[in-house]
């Protein structure tokens, strides 16, 4: 039986890996926040990686869009969009297959690609992670942008239902999962560039006490007024909260104004059993 080895959360924004050394206080502490994460998933020798994130309108568009989708490929390309990063990320195929397999089994109809590419969402992570990279990816897409959304209830649903497909891959596997998006941000609105600091440390300290199920009844216009559009990808979060099962640990936060988003890095501990 395999091992859900780790569980862990961070933004994404693309400035993390354009503009590193911007407000040096500030982003010097989320760069040793990435180092620590970065060094615990080294020492524990991965075999593969579920990383949790949306797409913003470069693999998906309206003609196609899914809730879910899981990606099958031997290698994922990066589509490296305006400046972020490109390249190619090894895939897990077979341990993607075989979670396609069990998340069914559990109710849930995952679309699925052998063709996924992957946009910053993805890939700034995995810059910032290396050893999660090296451990090849299962990536899971979830719509955190384009109405109707899934719910945050079918979210920590779909984290538990995670969990246990991950349980039941075969062998001696050490799987990790790894959420990435928000905090508080604002795309493409008015209030682009503000950070909703009291937002972030609300759904952190949620977060650190366990109180997934006070999140998942969030409205997500109250959602959109308190902290952007871009805090719908708290999404993310709560599916590998749920699939951790125990509290998180704040690795770091800052308000980054010069990224223009609240960035977190979190690590959750693992609840062995159901």
């Amino acid at each position: 039986m395999a091992s859900l080895a780790l569980c862990a959360a961070t933004s994404h924004v693309g400035a993390i890996v354009k503009n590193p050394d911007a407000a040096p206080e500030q982003s010097g502490r989320l760069h040793q926040a990435w180092r620590l994460l970065d060094e615990e998933i080294a020492r524990l020798e991965l075999d593969a990686v579920v990383v949790i994130a949306t797409d913003h309108y470069e693999t998906f568009g309206l003609e196609n869009y899914p809730a879910f989708c899981l990606g099958l490929a031997p290698e994922h390309e990066a589509w490296g969009e305006f400046g972020n990063p490109s390249g190619t990320v090894a895939g897990r195929p077979e341990a993607a297959a075989r979670l396609l397999e069990g998340l069914t089994a559990r109710g849930f109809d995952l679309a699925r690609s052998h063709t996924m590419a992957l946009d910053h969402s993805f890939m700034v992570p995995l810059v910032k992670l290396p050893s999660a990279a090296a451990a090849g990816v299962v990536p899971l897409f979830v719509n955190c942008n384009t109405p109707p959304l899934p719910g945050l209830g079918r979210c920590l649903e779909l984290g538990r239902a995670l969990r246990d497909s991950i349980r039941e891959l075969p062998g001696d596997q050490r799987i990790g999962v790894i959420g990435t998006g928000g905090l508080s941000h604002w795309v493409g609105l008015p209030r682009f560039g503000d950070i909703n600091e009291a937002f972030d440390h609300a759904l952190l300290d949620l977060l650190v006490q366990g109180r997934l199920d006070e999140i998942a009844r969030w409205d997500d216009a109250w959602i959109q007024q308190e902290a952007g559009n871009g805090a719908l990808e708290l999404r993310t979060w709560l599916i590998t909260a749920a699939a951790a099962g125990g509290p998180a640990r704040v690795l770091g936060y800052e308000p980054m104004a010069p990224w223009t988003v609240g960035i977190g890095v979190t690590a959750f501990d693992v609840v062995e059993g159901p």
